[in-house]
This record gives C-alpha cells, sequence and structure tokens, in this order.
C-alpha cells in the first residue's frame, strides 16, 4: 500500500509557522507556537478532531523525535501515523522548533554571562 502524503499541508503552514517561530522570545513561546501548529495540521487531515485532544500533543525537546502524542490523539491518527508521511512531518516541525528553542537558551545564557559581569 502506497503511504499517503501531507505535504501539501505542511507547505501551507510552513512559512507562517517558521515566521511564528522566528518571532518567539521565549522557551514556552517555542513549545506553544509548535502544537498550535501541529494541531492546525492535524486538523486539515481530519477538520472533525475533537479540540480537546489539543492537550495530548506536547514539544518536547528531549524526546528524540521532539514531540509526544499521547495515547487518545494517537488512537485518534492510528492509521495516518502508520499509513502516511504525518510521523516526518511533525519531526520537521519539531525539528524547527527545536531549533528556536536552542538558539533562545543560547542566547539567554549568553546574556546571563554578561549580567554577571563587574
Amino acid at each position: 500500500m502506497d503511504k499517503i502524503s501531507y505535504t501539501k499541508f505542511e507547505k501551507m503552514l510552513e512559512s507562517e509557522y517558521r515566521e511564528r517561530l522566528n518571532e518567539s522570545k521565549r522557551i514556552d513561546e517555542v513549545g506553544n507556537t509548535f502544537v498550535e501548529y501541529a494541531f492546525k495540521l492535524l486538523s486539515m487531515i481530519k477538520p472533525d478532531v475533537n479540540e480537546a485532544l489539543l492537550e495530548e500533543l506536547a514539544f518536547d525537546p528531549d524526546n528524540e523525535k521532539g514531540y509526544r502524542l499521547h495515547e487518545h490523539l494517537r488512537r485518534a491518527f492510528e492509521e495516518e501515523l502508520e499509513n502516511s508521511d504525518l510521523p516526518a512531518i511533525l519531526e520537521r516541525m519539531a525539528k524547527a522548533a527545536l531549533h528556536r528553542y536552542q538558539h533562545i537558551v543560547k542566547d539567554d545564557d549568553r546574556t546571563e554571562v554578561f549580567r554577571k559581569a563587574p
């Protein structure tokens, strides 16, 4: 069976998503932006997805994929996660968020060093 592709949805969201990530000044904004746009993507795939499942999606910089889908959301998208490029798209989105996250952390560390200088 051929895999289904959702890259057209990814492309529709990509520039706005990257712009919002680049505007993020705090670490929590990065996570919120990832969750918002990943959920927009999921809503494009399944327009009737329950918004309560938004709580089941998380940006996770410590996870190798960069995100976590909790059980109910995984079950709601089980077929798409197994038979499409959805996991790869979510990983790309998480990777972009992780890049911004690391940039903010580095800037905060650098600012902290300057504050400590006499």
